[in-house]
């Protein structure tokens, strides 16, 4: 009799595992499609069967976790360099439309009507339609540069924001991956739900910047940003700052500074930061705009391509005449800037106050003396070989700038296209290891059931041996 309710305990306890293996295999159908989660075997293991001793055999359900730690970072590696070129793309997408070398293109094309208006002028110095068609093309010129620099600046504050935003974003993810790891503490096993929304988690994060992620026990993990600044270590979470950094634009006071990112204790951490989104806009905010409108210590082509042009045409007509006849009057200064004020020589570019036709130098001096002398050294400003800015003219200044602005933003799009590539690759990987396979888990819920019938025919053979015996003890 002993040995039928040892029996009986030891199918009954095989129900018990087997149901907690089919609940398992449902978990994981019912979470084939859910963001970070990993399947979970049931493996069943046989225990000993010795009545007498007290060991009444049957099996044991161990749940066995699926999770790749080298998979799942090899993930976050390929998010974390996707997220920089993909915020590469978007952030240079404005650029794009400000650098455009097309004739139709603000800058381009009124550089052309101005040296246009120049030469029509030589042919007619004194023709009061031709000067006031010079002044026209200089209103327009620095009209273009004035908008330019309004784009630039209206985008360096967008990518400011985009900063500040994404530190946020940072932020509010390492507040959850130490909620989850708090969560974690509390249970004696592996809790499958808080897994998935932990690596759904390290993955969105790792998409905002590179961070090395340390796998501890039941699941809990330290997140290091740059691998040297800890996010999160335990429950514990520290934040990190966006902020201007005022000692980069030493001696260029009037210039932007640029933007840092600071620990909890205030410490610059800027340079740990090499992708992700954040590495990015970085890049756009501290390196290629101020290349472009000034920032830090620099000036800015943007600046320098004005500057350029407003000096060299106003020397050239200084040195020229307005009369034909001694005593020769220089002529005024055509454009007029100020480089101290934020938005800088771009962005303050404008026709002399009170201009006219009349102050429009086209002689030259001499000797010898050229009646339109000077409107003619005008007029082939721009395609002088050696050019006025740096050996090279206006137009093909300007030119370089928007190749800087092109090779950046091809770079950023075939980054982008094979980061695509190779986040897919490692997923795919990521999903051999250890996503759900619904065939797989539908042939372990047959098997599972099976066995789950057997045992149950167990319970019901010593069931119906039980009642006989009392049947003939009675």
């Amino acid at each position: 009799m002993g040995s039928l309710f040892s029996a009986l305990t030891s199918a009954g306890q095989s129900i018990q595992q087997f149901e907690r293996a089919i609940d398992v295999t449902e978990n994981n159908v019912t979470n084939a499609n859910s963001p970070g989660y990993a399947k979970q075997v049931p493996e069943l293991m046989s225990q000993p069967f010795q009545p007498s001793t007290g060991l009444a055999g049957g099996v044991l359900e161990v749940t066995q976790d699926t999770r790749d730690p080298y998979a799942d970072t090899a993930v976050q590696q390929q998010l974390s360099l996707q997220g920089m070129y993909q915020q590469l793309q978007t952030t240079l997408a404005p650029l794009q439309t400000v650098f455009d070398v097309s004739s139709s293109s603000p800058i381009p094309s009124s550089l052309n009507q101005l040296f246009q208006s120049f030469s029509q002028w030589s042919t007619q110095p004194n023709n009061a339609g031709y000067q006031n068609a010079v002044l026209n093309a200089a209103q327009a010129t620095a009209t273009a540069f004035q908008q330019a620099a309004a784009q630039l600046g209206s985008i360096q504050n967008s990518t400011s924001n985009d900063i500040t935003s994404t530190v946020a974003q940072i932020n509010q993810d390492a507040a959850t991956i130490g909620s989850l790891n708090a969560q974690l503490t509390l249970n004696s096993k592996l809790d499958s739900g808080v897994s998935a929304q932990m690596e759904s988690t390290l993955e969105n994060l790792s998409g905002l910047a590179n961070v090395n992620v340390i796998k501890g026990n039941n699941g809990m993990v330290t997140v290091l940003l740059g691998g040297q600044t800890a996010l999160v270590v335990g429950t514990n979470v520290s934040t990190i700052q966006a902020g201007n950094n005022t000692n980069s634009n030493v001696g260029n006071p009037s210039a932007s500074p640029t933007m840092s990112i600071f620990d909890s204790s205030g410490a610059d951490i800027t340079g740990q930061i090499t992708s992700g989104s954040l590495a990015g806009l970085l890049n756009v905010r501290n390196n290629l705009l101020p290349s472009l409108i000034g920032g830090g210590q620099q000036v800015g082509g943007l600046n320098t391509l004005a500057k350029g042009l407003a000096d060299t045409i106003n020397n050239v007509l200084a040195q020229g005449s307005t009369t034909n006849t001694p005593p020769y009057q220089s002529g005024s200064p055509l454009f007029t800037y100020n480089a101290a004020v934020p938005t800088g020589i771009a962005g303050t570019l404008a026709v002399s106050s009170g201009m006219t036709g009349s102050q429009l130098a086209a002689a030259n001096p001499g000797p010898p003396f050229v009646v339109n002398g000077t409107a003619l050294t005008l007029a082939g400003l721009d395609s002088t070989n050696p050019g006025p800015i740096g050996g090279q003219g206006f137009t093909q200044y300007f030119s370089s700038m928007v190749s800087t602005v092109g090779n950046a933003a091809a770079s950023a799009n075939t980054g982008a296209t094979v980061q695509t590539q190779l986040v897919a690759q490692a997923k795919s990987l990521q999903q051999q290891v250890s996503g759900v396979s619904l065939d797989e888990e539908a042939v372990r819920l047959v098997q599972l059931q099976g066995s789950y019938q057997a045992a149950s025919k167990v319970v019901t053979v010593i069931d119906q041996l039980t009642q006989s015996l009392l049947n003939m003890v009675q």
